[in-house]
């Protein structure tokens, strides 16, 4: 379990560096955009690669017993949350009345998890996950940040967000077990 919160806590710390723009500016002088770009990329991979080992050899400890209904309303939320991610790099609709839809889109993916799963390993991973979403959202509205401008939302391209979310997530759900080792069909 300690590799998974190490690598959960380095994963997200690494990711609050641009939400805390004089570091960011202070690490890009210090290294350079492409180097800073470099060691960033290799901290995440680094990271990930932590949080997939360590949620996979964290033991099976049971914290709470799911709601009965969690697997059904993880299966609608996980599609939603998809269709978000992909809205957010996409002159959507979606993305602008959510502002901030790849936050939106893993709070949504972390609660769908939380809901379906009560060990103690998905606490940990998903409610990280839940809680970086809120913190980094209550952090850009109090910037004043939004999504940098796009073109004109299209209703073409809510279009192309909306089915690629939910051809993902229909991949991710035949292929969830073989991926994750946990079936979802």
């Amino acid at each position: 379990m300690s590799l998974l919160a190490v690598g959960l806590v380095l994963f997200l710390a690494i990711h609050l560096i641009p939400s805390a723009p004089q570091l960011r500016t202070a690490l890009v002088a210090r290294l350079g955009e492409k180097p800073y770009r470099g060691v960033f990329s290799v901290v995440v991979l680094l990271s990930l690669v932590a949080v997939v080992w360590g949620f996979s050899r964290a033991p099976l400890e049971a914290v709470y017993a799911p709601p009965s209904w969690g697997h059904q309303a993880s299966m609608v939320l996980v599609p939603v949350a998809l269709v978000f991610f992909a809205a957010a790099n996409m002159p959507t609709h979606i993305r602008a009345v959510a502002r901030h839809p790849m936050l939106l889109g893993l709070l949504l993916w972390a609660l769908a998890h939380l809901i379906a799963n009560g060990e103690a390993r998905s606490v940990v991973l998903f409610g990280g996950f839940a809680l970086f979403a809120v913190v980094e959202t209550i952090s850009a509205v109090a910037r004043g940040k939004s999504p940098p401008p796009k073109p004109t939302p299209r209703i073409a391209m809510d279009l192309v967000a909306v089915v690629s979310g939910l051809v993902a997530a229909g991949l991710l759900a035949v292929f969830h077990g073989a991926l994750f080792g946990v079936p979802v069909l």
